[in-house]
């Protein structure tokens, strides 16, 4: 007679509430953009929805993802809660984010992705794409991880991030054989065409210490350099 399976822990990763830029506005830095009324309003729907026991919460140091998980952190105010660098894509150097909105760096960020270099460092304190992807490698690993550590399967851990982070765990997850200079020349028609919205989030497994994508893993059939994606 074979055993029954155990319940494999849950992850669910979920975007910000919406941010001061993403309806338009100026902010200080790319760190200290904080959720709008909106936002906050995103965020506690989402803390009253959720239908599991949360036993980790992961959240970004920016503060955006940092008030987004408020709501949910005082509806459990025992879960633990860890720290990660899970933020968004930091591409540009970080002066040309002080007191802008994002129409005011689009022809920066147009210039940063049409280079379609994922080595290239765009000033101080700025990161190149292939640091980006090892960010978002180095998570999955620790999911995958803490997804069979003593909390045991059957958890619940929620990962407060952004949404190009979220796209690079997917398309990573979607295409683990890609080089990162073909995940760069997809990597914005891919979010285009499958966009993250505001609280939206992604819901992953882990089952034998591997992580994977559960449900809908893309709206559209994408093709990277070719080849069908692996979901």
């Amino acid at each position: 007679m074979t055993e029954p399976e155990s319940p494999a822990t849950r992850i669910i990763l979920v975007r910000h509430g919406q941010s001061v830029t993403n309806a338009g506005g100026r902010s200080a830095d790319q760190v200290s953009n904080p959720l709008t009324e909106l936002g906050r309003a995103q965020s506690m729907e989402f803390a009253e929805r959720l239908d599991c026991k949360p036993t980790l919460f992961v959240t970004s140091s920016f503060l955006r993802a940092q008030q987004t998980s408020e709501p949910l952190r005082q509806r459990f105010p025992d879960v633990p809660v860890e720290e990660w660098p899970i933020h968004e894509f930091s591409f540009l150097r970080p002066e040309f984010h002080r007191n802008t909105s994002e129409a005011d760096r689009e022809h920066h960020v147009v210039a940063y992705w049409q280079r379609e270099d994922p080595a290239f460092v765009d000033g101080p304190e700025a990161e190149s794409f292939t640091s980006f992807l090892d960010r978002a490698r180095e998570t999955i690993r620790r999911l995958a991880t803490r997804g069979l550590a003593t909390r045991g399967p059957g958890g619940c851990i929620i990962v407060f991030t952004h949404g190009f982070f979220m796209q690079a765990i997917r398309l990573l997850l979607l295409f683990p054989n890609a080089t990162d200079a073909e995940l760069m020349a997809n990597f914005r028609r891919f979010h285009y065409l499958n966009l993250i919205q505001n609280i939206d989030s992604l819901e992953f497994e882990v089952c034998d210490g591997k992580i994977q994508l559960v449900g809908p893993s893309h709206q559209t059939d994408f093709t990277l350099q070719g080849a069908k994606s692996h979901a």
